[in-house]
């Protein structure tokens, strides 16, 4: 059986997808068409059933690569802070860093003490404060630092999915 890498897999994944989605649209365009009364309905090249096998043969396929892409991912690893994760570990990580960074950095953009409004008025006026609880410049620092975590992260990812090897033939989806 032929094998690609992990980072030809995912290519070769989306393009499998793609395919689904255009012959779905093929067989909704090429199941029905319409006559006048007594004229007699013109077929197209390709029946609804034969685009409906190769839907199926493609759904096969896709799942075939994902069930193979994801022994991959855990059974991969990569050395990460002085010990070995798997790749799907690894994902999920820079998921979850890239969702932290997004909060970190706007905690960072906040003032320290920030003017909200004032309440009442004449001498009863009472000025309010918006008062950050926290340091925004360690926020704004912390923000930077797992942007360049996650980048090397996702280097790593990358390097791995360049080297993982899988067998699966795509010769039908790959040129």
């Amino acid at each position: 059986m032929s094998q690609i890498t992990m980072a030809e897999a995912l290519a070769v994944r989306a393009a499998i997808h793609r395919l689904m989605s255009q012959l779905a649209s093929e067989r909704l365009n090429n199941s029905s068409t319409i006559i006048e009364k007594g004229e007699t309905a013109e077929y197209p090249a390709r029946s609804v059933d034969v685009i409906t096998e190769e839907i199926e043969s493609a759904a096969a396929d896709f799942r075939k690569l994902d069930l193979l892409m994801a022994l991959s991912n855990t059974t991969q690893t990569i050395s990460w802070n002085g010990s070995d994760i798997t790749i799907m570990e690894a994902i999920e990580l820079a998921k979850h860093i890239r969702g932290d960074i997004g909060q970190l950095a706007h905690l960072g953009s906040r003032k320290k003490l920030e003017r909200q409004s004032s309440r009442g008025s004449g001498d009863n006026a009472t000025t309010l404060f918006n008062v950050a609880l926290y340091d925004p410049e360690a926020y704004q620092a912390a923000a930077r630092k797992k942007e360049r975590e996650v980048t090397k992260l996702s280097s790593l990812i990358e390097h791995a999915n360049h080297n993982a090897i899988i067998s699966f033939d795509a010769s039908k989806y790959m040129g």
